[in-house]
């Protein structure tokens, strides 16, 4: 992702050699240790995390989403290490180069996206040659590429289509992430089907229902909500066999009905937390015997 990808738009005024993959791939181990070392949460993003995930292409500089708390931290630690390094611009992005190969650390996407809590939660392990290393789950990183997408930039729509390709993609975890952009990633993904590409339906319906309801400024409404909340329990393979009942109250979520074990009812819960983030879950389903006292968990 180079500077443009931002709307706080500002150029790279530097001049930078044309680098071989001999030394990008040094540079790109060094910047791999370099980043583990600091033990601070991060993932690699960009045509590396592309490479790792889906599409196959060389790229000439490294993407590094870190936290905003951490970014100066980091780029201490890139200094440390002999970069030369630049508080680029402190609203999104710092840089550091070595040997020619510019490592962007990035805190701010398009859209307002951040590495939250629950982006680092699906951070996963790649390979880039025979390099390994963490990068940003494919939901997240089809989001980026998404919003960031431009005409003279067209490389990140098909590294967004190669994600959909692979027939991974967590769905209801998708939508909550396309928040910033929901158009364009319904937009894409549309597109992906009249590629073949299997895309349900429901994700682009509901994309466009979440547009509709960011442009006319009103809350998501409750059957949504539990449409949403049905189908997180029916693709997660611990709950997915589960006839439960989902009802909303305002901030609240109610789940109510009977679960076959504790690890289930346990399970019910998480996959509803993390289907509705925001909002407190209260878990009032029962293990085996209708008639059992109901088992009471709220989750903020």
């Amino acid at each position: 992702m180079d500077d443009r990808d931002h709307p706080h738009e500002r150029e790279w005024t530097g001049s930078l050699p044309e680098v071989d993959e001999e030394t990008f791939l040094r540079v790109l181990g060094d910047a791999i240790r370099v980043a583990g070392g600091t033990g601070l949460p991060h993932a690699f993003m960009g045509g590396i995390a592309s490479t790792a995930l889906g599409r196959p292409r060389w790229t000439h500089d490294i993407d590094l989403c870190v936290r905003r708390e951490d970014a100066r931290t980091m780029l201490a630690a890139f200094a440390a290490a002999g970069y030369e390094t630049e508080e680029t611009d402190p609203s999104w992005l710092y840089k550091a180069i070595r040997e020619g190969v510019l490592v962007d650390l990035i805190f701010e996407s398009t859209g307002g996206i951040v590495l939250d809590d629950e982006m680092l939660s699906r951070v996963r392990v790649g390979r880039f040659q025979q390099l390994r290393l963490n990068v940003l789950g494919p939901e997240d990183l089809l989001v980026i590429k998404a919003i960031v997408h431009r005409e003279h930039r067209q490389r990140h729509w098909f590294d967004a289509l190669a994600l959909v390709e692979t027939g991974e993609l967590d769905w209801p975890y998708l939508l909550r992430r396309a928040a910033p952009g929901p158009r364009r990633v319904a937009s894409l993904l549309l597109y992906a089907q009249t590629d073949g590409l299997r895309v349900p339906d429901w994700v682009i319906e509901a994309l466009l229902e979440q547009a509709r309801e960011q442009e006319a400024g009103a809350d998501v409404p409750d059957e949504y909500l539990v449409a949403h909340a049905n189908e997180a329990l029916a693709l997660d393979p611990r709950t997915a066999e589960l006839e439960l009942d989902v009802s909303v109250d305002g901030r609240e979520v109610v789940l109510t009905g009977t679960v076959a074990t504790p690890e289930r009812q346990t399970a019910v819960g998480e996959v509803v937390a993390r289907a509705l983030p925001g909002r407190d879950v209260r878990n009032l389903t029962a293990v085996g015997d209708e008639a059992a006292d109901p088992f009471v968990e709220t989750l903020p």
